[in-house]
């Protein structure tokens, strides 16, 4: 008598977006801790990539580093990409000379540094040294 039709209705196509929806927003919300990481990653190369650029300030005749206190900004794109990814570079050096710390802020707290000598540390303070 009636030819039924096929397909969805209204009701069972909203309540599938809306699960869609609901599904997408824990997914998103369960990558932002690794967004963090892979920024505080990101930053970590980059500082390491400061201090070798630095070593070539060494002058082995003195035993000094010639432009110890250089500004952070004298490494310019370096610089730049860790204050895009959230950080902040500090370049630091003892009174003497012989050694140099390069340091940046990370995203999930505390500071990473590394120090000529090739030393790291994480939650560590700038200061000539790490």
């Amino acid at each position: 008598m009636f030819k039924e039709k096929g397909g969805f209705t209204l009701i069972e196509m909203l309540v599938v977006i809306a699960m869609i929806g609901i599904l997408s927003a824990v997914v998103l919300t369960a990558l932002g801790p690794s967004r963090t990481k892979a920024k505080d990653t990101r930053i970590i190369s980059d500082v390491n990539q400061v201090r070798a650029i630095g070593e070539t300030d060494y002058d082995a005749t003195t035993g000094q580093y010639t432009d110890c206190a250089a500004a952070a900004a004298n490494f310019g794109a370096l610089d730049t990409d860790i204050t895009n990814q959230g950080g902040t570079l500090a370049v630091t050096c003892n009174t003497a000379k012989t050694q140099a710390a390069y340091s940046s802020s990370l995203n999930a707290g505390g500071n990473y540094c590394v120090d000529t000598t090739g030393k790291t540390s994480s939650n560590a303070s700038s200061g000539g040294g790490c």
